[in-house]
């Protein structure tokens, strides 16, 4: 997994922005070459399985995330690959 950012943005802010009002000088031009670099990348698959969680685990999820699917999933590829690193070491 690749670093991620830890900033927390306030969504209603963000749109609450109206469009001539953004700033694009940072942005940088788009250009053809851009799309001959760009690859279009697909999520893994997902293989549907059974699991038995505690309650209080799920309720947790639940309650701090109505996408606790994806969480659970987030969790799981962590794991995964930190054991990697771990072997790799």
């Amino acid at each position: 997994m690749s670093k991620k950012n830890t900033t927390t943005i306030n969504w209603n802010e963000v749109d609450a922005v109206l469009e001539s009002e953004y700033n694009y000088v940072d942005s940088p031009e788009v250009t053809s070459g851009m799309f001959k670099k760009m690859t279009i990348m697909y999520p893994d698959e997902k293989k549907k399985i059974n699991i038995r969680l505690k309650n209080s685990t799920i309720d947790f999820l639940k309650k701090h995330n109505k996408h606790y699917q994806s969480t659970i999933n987030a969790i799981l590829d962590a794991y995964v690959e930190n054991q990697l690193k771990n072997v790799r070491s």
